[in-house]
């Protein structure tokens, strides 16, 4: 992820914070509160999705590798992380810190993870698509066929709008035609509020709905590729593309954090 805005206007606030991981932290990930934080879960972690407790209380994203933080020249006086680069230090050695954007009401480009997509099981064509993992009530959203699963999609760089969606039906504004070798990421509609991160909380997952309590919400959907360069996705403007390359198009959503740490929009 990286900022696309600042709500008010103001200038990014960048912290450095106490951070914890098993393993290495990423440029853009973003950081939450520990879901415990009392006697040594001081700190915050990966905002991973998927569980009640999760990309909730938020603080921001990282602004750098915990691999190019550690333990040299005066890497060592601000951040305190070793020579393997995971900030895994206890609480009780004086932890590791990493430097995040910490504004509550700054909006992040997360990008929809084309590697983590939702593989088709049959062969089909027409308006009505059946996806037996697609969440319901993303209706105005978008799917997009990609190779992210499969070695090499037949039908790769399709781009349809969702005119209606019951879960597992998708109506979509145009004939498209998918078979076993194609992989869709969903776009998600504007206001949406069920947004699952990928794994490294890097950017966007298709391969589940989140949980309820996971506080994002996406502010505008963002496409580019070969015949067009980034900008906002209309229905009348890109219903019904096809050609458009695969992974060679680009796709990422403006989310808004509803549930910052310092500052709740919902509760």
């Amino acid at each position: 992820m990286h900022l696309s805005k600042e709500v008010g206007g103001n200038y990014p606030l960048r912290l450095n914070v106490p951070v914890y991981d098993a393993a290495l932290i990423d440029l853009g990930e973003l950081l939450m509160r520990h879901a415990s934080w009392a006697g040594t879960n001081k700190y915050y972690i990966t905002a991973y999705s998927g569980a009640d407790t999760e990309a909730e209380d938020t603080i921001g994203i990282s602004q750098a590798k915990s691999t190019d933080l550690d333990d040299h020249k005066e890497n060592s006086r601000f951040y305190k992380i070793g020579s393997d680069g995971y900030p895994d230090a206890a609480v009780s050695a004086g932890g590791n810190f990493m430097p995040v954007i910490a504004n509550p009401h700054a909006l992040y480009m997360a990008a929809y993870d084309q590697a983590d997509a939702v593989s088709h099981t049959h062969a089909e064509s027409g308006t009505a698509i059946t996806i037996t993992s697609i969440e319901d009530n993303i209706d105005g959203g978008w799917i997009y066929t990609t190779d992210g699963t499969d070695s090499s999609a037949t039908y790769e760089g399709e781009l349809r709008y969702i005119t209606a969606d019951d879960g597992t039906d998708l109506t979509v504004d145009s004939t498209l035609t998918v078979d076993t070798s194609s992989d869709f990421i969903k776009l998600l509609p504007i206001g949406h509020r069920l947004v699952g991160l990928n794994a490294e909380a890097t950017g966007l997952t298709s391969t589940a709905a989140a949980s309820s309590t996971v506080y994002l919400e996406i502010v505008e959907n963002w496409g580019k590729w070969r015949s067009a360069p980034t900008h906002p996705l209309r229905y009348w403007n890109d219903k019904g593309l096809s050609g458009l390359g695969g992974k060679l198009a680009t796709f990422s959503a403006e989310i808004a954090q509803l549930k910052h740490c310092w500052h709740y929009v919902v509760v």
